[in-house]
């Protein structure tokens, strides 16, 4: 059994990404505790807990709906819509709002956690009516249980990309992201991807590797990609295949490292396209 977190948001969509995502990667979803988070608006500080003792308020209690504040509104529209959708999902669930919803909440929360699932629309500028990354990024460097970005209209996974850098932080995301879902997706077609500047490059210790994938994977390959942009040719592969899920550890860096040299991972999330399953230590 897992405990999962999930940041809603106010598109009633991602309702539906949430239940494939979880009816593709947890089959036996109902062995898992999902527990949802409101966090839409970095800028809430009010709770509802007072309006959310029953399921689908505005449908039931129409008077108090229209009491509400606009902000309280919306952030009702959202629970009831997500309780909607996970009861006809048949998918257990809880609401979790007795404090002030900020970031800091959320990533503290995650220390308790196994996954934390979230959308690339998540965190939204209603001023410059752009995606607010900033508080995305916080966010995957700080939370301390692997990280799941679900892009809007998601499909049913085909393709498991995981990222191999050689380095001991991408065999870290690749044994979480194992020891989570390797039962369920066991049979689906998984890739070793390694970007290298040169094809006469080694790829260190990849029997060892492919040795460790191939007992939670039936079938399993290794794809060896030359290139000096390491994000744009995981893009470009992972565009490639059907339906894929890339998995990438290490994200975390320090200021002056992402000002010289950016995250592949950014470029990834820039992208908004591919799910995206991130772990570090």
């Amino acid at each position: 059994m897992s405990k999962i977190l999930i940041a809603l948001e106010e598109k009633s969509s991602f309702v539906k990404d949430l239940v494939t995502v979880t009816n593709d990667l947890l089959p036996d979803v109902n062995e898992n505790l999902f527990i949802a988070y409101v966090v839409k608006d970095m800028a809430y500080t009010s709770t509802i807990s007072s309006y959310v003792k029953e399921a689908s308020l505005a449908d039931q209690m129409p008077l108090k709906y229209e009491l509400l504040s606009e902000e309280d509104r919306k952030k009702t529209e959202v629970i009831s819509n997500f309780e909607r959708g996970f009861r006809e999902a048949n998918i257990r669930y809880q609401i979790y709002n007795d404090f002030k919803l900020t970031s800091f909440e959320l990533i503290k929360q995650t220390t308790y956690a196994d996954l934390l699932i979230l959308s690339y629309q998540i965190f939204f500028n209603h001023v410059t009516r752009k995606p607010d990354t900033s508080l995305l990024y916080q966010i995957l460097k700080k939370s301390r249980c692997p990280v799941l970005i679900v892009p809007e209209g998601v499909r049913k996974t085909k393709n498991i990309i995981l990222t191999y850098d050689g380095k001991e932080s991408s065999v870290f995301a690749i044994r979480a992201f194992s020891n989570l879902f390797a039962t369920s997706v066991k049979n689906k077609i998984v890739t070793n991807l390694t970007v290298t500047p040169s094809v006469d490059e080694e790829i260190k210790n990849e029997k060892y590797l492919m040795e460790l994938v191939k007992l939670h994977f039936s079938n399993v390959g290794m794809q060896l990609l030359t290139g000096t942009n390491t994000s744009q040719e995981i893009l470009n592969f992972a565009e490639s295949v059907e339906n894929p899920l890339v998995i990438m550890g290490a994200y975390g860096r320090s200021t002056i490292s992402n000002l010289i040299i950016p995250s592949v991972a950014r470029r990834i999330i820039e992208n908004r396209r591919i799910p995206l399953f991130i772990a570090h230590r």
